[in-house]
């Protein structure tokens, strides 16, 4: 089984080796939040996406990129057609309990899924990376078993906004990500960001409740 990839390998690319070609069926796409199922050509959901924005403000171009994704094209796919390389800074792995409408979707009758939070990084050319959204990528159990492994846990990182205030930058963010997420000679300021990321994290883990 193939690792979650963190450097610009889509996870749409992942589906579509196994499941042929993946399309986005849109739920919701507001300021605040946007809901999809990424589906496969039999109709069935293979991800169940979340993309938390919190009313944050797009640049210029990126406004432009969200506007198509507005229309139904997926997020990865968008970003890499615009000439941009993708990082995925991952915060958190977690499993959740699967409504009924979820695993209808899903053609399951697990009850169980497995779920990745992460930042989805953008960078084209020399500018400075941006984050598009907190992505919460909910596998089907057909997909992706709902169990935990050692890879997971060892990419778990804090928060952005957590290594900012402990003096790091998203540019030194970027960097690592695309360095095997290598914080060697940083772990102390990880751990520590990492604990100040705790409380938002857990206010994640209490929306994906209330959407799963």
């Amino acid at each position: 089984m193939e690792h979650f990839p963190i450097i610009n390998r889509l996870h749409t690319d992942v589906l579509e080796e196994r499941y042929g070609k993946i399309s986005s069926k849109v739920i919701k796409h507001d300021n605040n939040i946007r809901i999809s199922h990424l589906i496969d050509k039999k109709g069935i959901s293979r991800t169940y996406a979340i993309t938390f924005f919190d009313n944050k403000k797009f640049s210029n171009e990126l406004e432009k990129i969200n506007k198509e994704i507005k229309k139904g094209n997926p997020i990865g796919k968008e970003f890499r057609k615009k000439g941009y390389s993708i990082r995925k800074n991952v915060i958190d792995v977690l499993i959740v309990t699967l409504s009924n409408k979820i695993k209808k979707e899903f053609k399951t009758k697990e009850n169980f899924a497995k779920v990745r939070l992460s930042e989805f990084y953008a960078n084209k050319g020399r500018k400075n990376p941006e984050i598009y959204g907190i992505v919460a990528e909910v596998y089907s159990p057909d997909f992706r078993p709902p169990i935990l492994n050692a890879t997971d846990i060892s990419q778990i990182n804090p928060l952005t906004e957590m290594f900012k205030k402990i003096g790091i930058s998203k540019k030194e963010v970027w960097k690592r990500l695309g360095n095997d997420n290598d914080w060697s000679n940083l772990s102390e300021k990880h751990t520590k960001a990492k604990i100040l990321s705790l409380s938002k994290i857990f206010k994640y883990h209490e929306k994906l409740k209330k959407l799963t």
